[in-house]
């Protein structure tokens, strides 16, 4: 069976729903059967695979799109039991809240959860404050993805402090992955279209620790 894995995190802005995409066209485009489904109220993956559809109407799908909107609870769980016996691997943009009545089947349910982050303080206690509880209660393997980081910036002192600070604290909840630099490559993203050598060398070495801890076991 594959796996459920959740992008996720309390703090908007961090690129959650761009790196789910691009993560599950990685996957798709490496050869491994993956679908994705929007649990987010703002549904923005699947608001943007409509516009690409609008654009390519014949374009091939890389991976399925599917959405819990207006979903009860008791449905939500009944679908994500389906989803845990599949053959292959199942990923879901999760809402950036703590609120929606659907989150906890959801997480419960989950193998991973990646987080993308920045390293500003903000974030960094959204961050903290969203890992407590989730590992107070769910077994998700937790990874961080460093997400925009603006290559001029990361290397002055203060920054330098900033992202050693956040990588610590971190390290107690899961793994930090290596940083997604902030590129245009990554804003001009298509649902539809496979990844470009430069998007793929934007995001693979953020991306093997969680695809490693897939094919621990997962769908090939």
């Amino acid at each position: 069976m594959g796996k459920i894995v959740l992008y996720t995190n309390v703090k908007g802005g961090v690129g959650k729903t761009t790196l789910c995409g691009i993560f599950a066209t990685y996957l798709a485009n490496s050869g491994r059967t993956v679908a994705v489904v929007d649990a987010d109220l703002q549904q923005s993956l699947f608001r943007h695979r409509k516009r690409d559809l609008q654009q390519n109407p014949d374009a091939s799908l890389p991976w399925e799109i599917n959405t819990l909107r207006d979903r009860a609870p008791e449905e939500v769980a009944i679908i994500m039991e389906g989803l845990k016996q599949l053959p292959y691997d199942v990923i879901i943009d999760c809402p950036g809240n703590l609120v929606d009545p659907n989150l906890e089947v959801i997480y419960s349910n989950a193998d991973i959860a990646v987080v993308p982050i920045h390293y500003d303080s903000d974030t960094l206690d959204a961050t903290q404050m969203f890992c407590e509880t989730f590992k107070a209660h769910f077994a998700a393997k937790m990874f961080f993805v460093p997400n925009g980081i603006v290559s001029v910036e990361e290397r002055r002192e203060h920054l330098q402090q900033e992202r050693d600070k956040a990588i610590e604290l971190l390290k107690a909840y899961g793994t930090v992955t290596p940083r997604v630099k902030r590129s245009v490559v990554i804003s001009d993203y298509n649902t539809l279209l496979p990844l470009t050598i430069y998007q793929r060398n934007a995001v693979k070495y953020a991306f093997e620790p969680i695809i490693n801890e897939l094919q621990k076991g997962g769908a090939e």
